[in-house]
């Protein structure tokens, strides 16, 4: 979560939409209100909903038909909950893109810096049909950029699946082979290439009249578009970024590295293309804002990755240059709370959970808040010089640009790197566990003067067998997420009892994962219930009575007993 809200309220406050004036609309509220509902709720489903809401409203569709560009969002998230649990380090990019957006809002509300370099570079002299409402063209052009700059992801998620795939194939006799896997494509202009629906000449003449240098490029291939845009903004050789660009799939290829904004450029201006020529819009809207955005989508790596090392070798990005991508650049980097992790590594990794700004025209500050365990060593002096090498940061921020973490409950020093891996247990010893875990509740019960409902494990409904198999199952995980974890027996001796420093953690992991099963099966809070799936006790941990948060406790603290039960031990790394 962020504390984004007041700046966004200040954003919106001046916004102007021209549908709204021009025809009654009421497209800044149902906008707004979908980015308010998102903040207080950073979720899928609030973030889809903004998407949703920008691209309704600014739509281009054909008579009669839909747009279906938004819907490659949906793509996204679907290949992120299943491929990209198959790769090892993958994390969210739907919320992560939302916020990034909502960030950028931010700092054009509170930065008259920012707004004074995006104003002297767009609208473009040569371009005549901006908004002239106010701060809708920068709403207009940051949207397609933020909100899309990551949505050719899925291309990056297939080929590391492919590359971890065939490298674990070829390691089966444990010589640690390595086998290099690329994407490639037979008819890959068919890819870089707009459709031409209009008559190319027409289509491309006001820019060709605008940019007479302009006329020596194929207007409707991407890579083309792209290089005279950033050599026009930034001052880069035109032959050597056509030289690069024509090769930077099979350079791919050869390296391995994927890069999905290339891809993200490629999909906008494709689908833009076909959506302005199909619907009769003005080719200007093409050529100047979703240029604009798709360059700016390219450029959030290929700026670091290309562009400041040879032979181009750029120094920092000044705003003025290429505001879009700059704000890209920076909001991308700076946005990393609460990102869910997808990749197998990459779910032990802490990150912070939230944020606070501080955006007082020129100075701005950042404060990651971690609630619990530690995000990566120097993390906040790895980020501020990440962004000063990228970026003239102190074009914008002349008094200060500060980045700071803070961790809410630190871990114990000893336990602040994940464990080596354990061995697993059997589907058979976990069922056993499970049922030791039930046991142990029901003798808790009867200590407290209550009379058990089930008695005997076997009299369980399926879902509470579940959610004791999920419990046994999750044992292992949250041990190794703080230093520990399981091993059969050995002469060596495992700990006796969990470190009471780490207690309320894991007790918070079991009661959050115990709220997430019971939800997904149907459960909602209210008054004890059992038939009616009702419980009051779904609702954060730190909103439990003690009571109940020492129940949990406690099935942390008798861990060690019951996995001495199927015959293993709990020991430190």
């Amino acid at each position: 979560m962020s504390n984004c809200l007041p700046y966004v309220n200040d954003f919106f406050k001046d916004l102007e939409i021209y549908e709204d004036i021009a025809r009654g609309h009421s497209y800044k509220a149902y906008i707004s209100g979908s980015v308010r509902e998102f903040l207080s709720n950073e979720n899928r489903k609030n973030a889809l909903d903004v998407y949703r809401m920008f691209f309704d409203c600014y739509r281009i569709c054909m008579a009669g038909e839909e747009n279906p560009f938004a819907d490659i969002v949906d793509i996204l998230l679907r290949y992120e909950d299943t491929a990209a649990t198959l790769i090892d380090k993958q994390r969210d990019h739907v919320v992560h893109s939302v916020n990034v957006f909502i960030t950028g809002l931010c700092i054009y509300s509170a930065s008259p810096a920012f707004r004074e370099a995006f104003a002297a570079a767009v609208p473009e002299k040569e371009y005549k049909n901006a908004y002239s409402t106010k701060n809708e063209e920068f709403f207009y052009r940051w949207g397609i950029a933020a909100l899309f700059h990551d949505v050719g992801y899925p291309l990056e998620i297939i080929g590391r699946q492919l590359n971890e795939f065939t490298g674990m194939i070829a390691d089966a006799d444990g010589k640690d082979i390595k086998v290099k896997a690329k994407i490639s494509f037979d008819n890959l202009e068919e890819l870089r290439t707009i459709s031409e629906i209009v008559p190319k000449d027409d289509f491309s003449s006001s820019y060709v009249k605008a940019y007479r240098e302009a006329a020596e490029l194929d207007l409707l291939k991407a890579n083309d578009l792209m290089a005279f845009r950033i050599h026009h903004a930034l001052g880069a050789d035109l032959r050597l970024l056509r030289e690069k660009l024509d090769g930077f799939v099979r350079s791919m290829g050869e390296t391995g590295l994927i890069d999905h904004g290339y891809y993200s450029a490629l999909i906008v201006l494709k689908w833009y293309g076909f959506l302005i020529q199909s619907s009769g819009y003005n080719s200007e809207y093409f050529y100047w804002p979703v240029l604009d955005s798709a360059s700016a989508i390219l450029l959030h790596n290929w700026y670091k990755l290309f562009l400041q090392k040879e032979p181009f070798c750029m120094g920092a990005m000044k705003p003025e240059d290429d505001p879009v991508a700059f704000l890209l650049i920076l909001c991308d980097e700076l946005q990393e709370w609460n990102r869910e992790a997808h990749g197998r590594v990459s779910r032990g990794d802490i990150r912070p959970d939230s944020v606070v700004f501080d955006i007082s025209g020129d100075r701005f500050s950042a404060v990651y808040i971690t609630k619990r365990g530690r995000p990566p060593e120097d993390f906040s002096e790895n980020k501020e010089a990440t962004i000063g090498k990228l970026l003239d940061i102190g074009a914008i921020f002349p008094k200060g640009f500060d980045i700071r973490d803070e961790v809410l409950t630190p871990w114990p020093e000893r336990f602040a790197k994940p464990a080596e891996s354990g061995s697993r247990p059997l589907i058979e010893d976990l069922e056993r566990l499970a049922a030791a875990i039930h046991s142990q509740y029901n003798e808790r019960l009867t200590l407290s003067g209550e009379k058990p409902q089930y008695p005997d494990y076997s009299d369980l409904p399926d879902d509470m067998k579940y959610s004791n198999m999920r419990q046994a199952r999750n044992i292992s995980d949250k041990l190794e997420s703080v230093g520990l974890h399981l091993r059969k027996k050995t002469e060596l001796g495992g700990l006796d009892r969990i470190p009471e420093e780490l207690v309320d953690i894991l007790a918070e992991m079991e009661h959050e994962e115990w709220i997430a099963s019971r939800t997904a099966s149907g459960w909602i809070p209210g008054d004890k219930d059992t038939e009616a799936k009702r419980s009051p006790h779904l609702v954060p941990y730190d909103q439990l009575s003690e009571e109940i948060r020492e129940i949990d406790r406690e099935s942390i603290r008798i861990i060690p007993k019951l996995v001495h039960m199927i015959g293993m031990e709990v020991y430190e790394n």
